[in-house]
């Protein structure tokens, strides 16, 4: 009954949103993220798990590498490195994105960085200004972005784009504004639409969560988790995951490189807290990892489930932009 509930008041919350003006529903998720507790969410987040970002790359990529900024210093071809400018949208409090900016082979001059929330940004610039990293932020709805033309050397979008609406004109407007031989990176959600699990997902993570030990199933409050379930609508943001669906298909206009689509498997099975049960520098545990990453890959490859996230690295397209909206 209270599942039920919650499920119903979830549903009404999300259709009050959309009965709202934009500008009041874009104060509710922005509000929204400043009262997350970023740090302990992604302590317990699936990913936490560091080395499945290692073996995505190292698949993505043929064996050749495993972290990602050498697959972008491999594939920029920049008539000028040493001023380099980037661009960040939905940027956060920069933990993740202020790593693409700060390698020692690619210093950056100047990065422009947009959010919605006023608050993210104010964290994020305690974060950059302790890095000396020289950051121009702008408090921004980035749906109605309008970017100037080859600007921009390197686009970071990590974990945001699914919270765009437009992801059609938004993926123009970066296609647009990368110089020739600048790179987009985007590690994005991109499975069904508010992050709820399709039937296949559910059934071949059960089956799967059923089958590990019971010390890889507990949860932080002491239960076994016996079956994945999707977060209750009535605690995502607004537009969590809002278009989701549109991100790869937009992606394709764009001349692509390299592209992993994954965690079709793995995104379900380890939502929620029960991924702190796995040491990734414990030989036992490393094995079962290694295992359900295969599992995923496989399921995922053949079509048995749809992936959830992807990690794209492309060019700008070698058409030119098409004028796509959306």
């Amino acid at each position: 009954m209270r599942s039920f509930v919650i499920l119903v008041l979830g549903l009404l919350k999300r259709l009050a949103v959309r009965l709202f003006p934009p500008g009041w529903r874009h104060q509710v998720e922005a509000h929204h993220w400043e009262a997350v507790d970023l740090e302990n969410a992604r302590q317990v987040s699936w990913d936490s798990i560091e080395c499945l970002g290692r073996m995505a790359v190292h698949e993505m990529t043929g064996g050749r590498w495993e972290q990602t900024m050498d697959v972008i210093i491999a594939s920029m071809a920049l008539p000028d490195p040493d001023h380099l400018r980037g661009l960040t949208l939905g940027c956060g409090d920069m933990a993740c994105e202020h790593w693409f900016f700060v390698h020692p082979r690619l210093p950056f001059e100047l990065v422009d960085a947009y959010d919605i929330s006023r608050g993210m940004i104010d964290r994020a610039r305690d974060l950059t200004d302790s890095l000396g990293l020289n950051v121009q932020y702008h408090v921004a709805d980035v749906n109605y972005l309008e970017l100037p033309p080859e600007t921009y050397d390197l686009v970071v979008v990590a974990h945001s784009m699914h919270h765009f609406k437009r992801i059609d004109h938004i993926v123009e407007q970066i296609d647009r504004s990368l110089k020739p031989g600048g790179l987009l990176v985007a590690w994005e959600y991109v499975g069904p639409r508010h992050q709820r699990f399709s039937r296949r997902q559910r059934r071949h993570a059960n089956m799967v969560l059923r089958a590990l030990p019971p010390r890889y199933r507990r949860e932080r409050d002491g239960h076994t988790r016996n079956r994945v379930q999707s977060q209750s609508l009535l605690f995502m943001s607004p537009d969590e995951a809002i278009r989701s669906d549109r991100i790869l298909p937009a992606l394709e206009r764009m001349d692509i490189l390299y592209q992993y689509n994954w965690a079709g498997l793995l995104f379900p099975l380890l939502r929620g807290d029960i991924a702190a049960n796995f040491d990734q520098d414990d030989p036992e545990d490393r094995k079962v990892i290694d295992c359900l990453f295969q599992l995923d890959r496989l399921l995922c490859q053949s079509g048995q489930v749809e992936p959830s996230f992807s990690i794209t690295i492309a060019a700008k397209s070698l058409d030119g932009p098409a004028g796509v909206s959306g």
